[in-house]
């Protein structure tokens, strides 16, 4: 086990190619060429792609130590960035900004998320031409938000209901939410992806990001339908009729940190019997999280007994993590390997960073980021038979908002110095990979 992460950034270049060859070895040639090309581009990109060696230097750190306790063990989003919050639709068919992405998702200290998001504010930061004062109060206020959350969460828990639209959001993020309301649409998404051939839907297999999958595949899932079915634990029950597959494509190019991973795309009939109400379920293969390879063989025991699959897990924590989850959030067993399912929404977008550029955007932007995030754990801390909200907030109060100014303090500490070893590494990477062309 390499040693913890000592705030000192070092060029390590040998050391950090080989851990991407290994972690990277059971990838195809050709989509590891593909997610090298995507993390080449920039520094934030790199980081995205290797939440392994985040973990590596920062699993079991003891700096997690003077704010935290047992009690402020929670789901944890496992590889946060700026770019795992998005907005969607949930199950009420409102359009929401929160956490999108459970793929590393384990029950872990809390402040590993805080960390994380905090390093990719600096490299954001960065790109965006802000200098190190600014990137300070950046983090400063993206901990802030967070603190000033878990205060409200433990004097009253029930806030932790709310939901972050466009009706309470600020700075750019609520001109954003209402942008997407308004030029988003199911149809919009449905022509985006499919086309309509006397009456019935056909995945467009002329666009890059699709690939017809075998016949054979192709029935397992439509034979499995029925027992994802009984994976559902929303509103939403089984229906043969609302869940009968119209056709399903395999899904190539998402991601970064898990481009390369088994990925469809099903087309379903939805509410109605026309073609306007079809729904696309996006079924992902899920393996074990990455915290699990560092966090210890206490852990992964913990973890093997806990759950049955890796997409029970992903389901358990998105439901936790998120307020009104997805009603067609599921999984199935499809040869050996358990695959997540979840709707995919119309209103999936990221939100635009270059909108970023001024001072007190980004810090308004880095304060919410701060509250959702705080509001996503006490949620996750209600939902765990062993912890509630107010008991993760008072003690999460108690360790960090007591003494703010030094939390704050390391996690700014944390940000800059390992944000500039990821320089380093990206630095090592790009230098070992010099053919390498940029794939946005």
């Amino acid at each position: 086990m390499a040693s913890h992460f000592n705030f000192e950034p070092t060029a390590r270049d040998e050391e950090v190619l080989a851990e991407l060859e290994q972690w990277n070895q059971k990838t195809s040639d050709v989509n590891r060429n593909i997610k090298y090309a995507k993390m080449i581009c920039d520094t934030f990109s790199f980081f995205r792609g290797t939440n392994h060696l985040f973990w590596r230097d920062f699993a079991n750190h003891p700096a997690l130590e003077p704010f935290s306790n047992t009690q402020t063990q929670v789901w944890i989003q496992g590889d946060l960035h700026v770019d795992n919050f998005g907005s969607f639709h949930n199950d009420e068919g409102k359009i929401v900004y929160d956490l999108n992405d459970f793929d590393e998702a384990v029950i872990s200290n809390y402040q590993y998320d805080l960390w994380r998001m905090a390093i990719s504010l600096v490299l954001v930061a960065k790109q965006q031409k802000f200098k190190g004062k600014e990137q300070e109060a950046f983090i400063a206020r993206f901990c802030k938000g967070y603190l000033e959350a878990i205060a409200l969460y433990a004097k009253d828990p029930n806030a932790i209901r709310v939901e972050f639209t466009a009706k309470n959001t600020y700075g750019k993020l609520d001109d954003f939410l209402k942008d997407v309301e308004e030029n988003e649409s199911r149809e919009k998404m449905l022509e985006k992806w499919t086309k309509v051939k006397k009456g019935d839907r056909y995945y467009d297999l002329s666009l890059d990001k699709l690939e017809k999958i075998d016949h054979e595949t192709y029935q397992k899932i439509v034979d499995l339908m029925p027992e994802y079915g009984n994976t559902l634990t929303g509103e939403l029950a089984y229906d043969p009729k609302y869940f009968h597959v119209k056709d399903i494509a395999k899904r190539l190019l998402a991601g970064t940190g898990s481009l390369g991973t088994d990925r469809y795309y099903v087309v379903i009939e939805g509410d109605k019997d026309h073609h306007d109400y079809d729904c696309i379920l996006d079924l992902k293969a899920q393996g074990k999280p990455t915290p699990y390879f560092y966090l210890g063989e206490d852990f992964q025991k913990a973890y093997d007994a806990e759950f049955n699959n890796d997409a029970e897990r992903h389901a358990i924590a998105y439901k936790a993590l998120i307020r009104n989850t997805d009603d067609h959030l599921g999984w199935l067993e499809l040869n050996a390997q358990s695959y997540s399912i979840r709707e995919r929404s119309p209103y999936k977008e990221a939100f635009p960073l270059d909108e970023l550029n001024k001072a007190k955007r980004f810090e308004k932007m880095a304060e919410q980021w701060g509250k959702i995030l705080a509001t996503c754990h006490s949620r996750a801390a209600e939902a765990m038979t062993t912890q509630t909200a107010k008991v993760f907030a008072e003690n999460v109060a108690k360790r960090a908002a007591d003494q703010a100014d030094n939390f704050i303090a390391q996690v700014q500490k944390i940000a800059k110095t390992y944000a500039a070893q990821v320089k380093l590494d990206y630095e090592a990477f790009k230098a070992a990979n010099p053919n390498l062309k940029c794939l946005e």
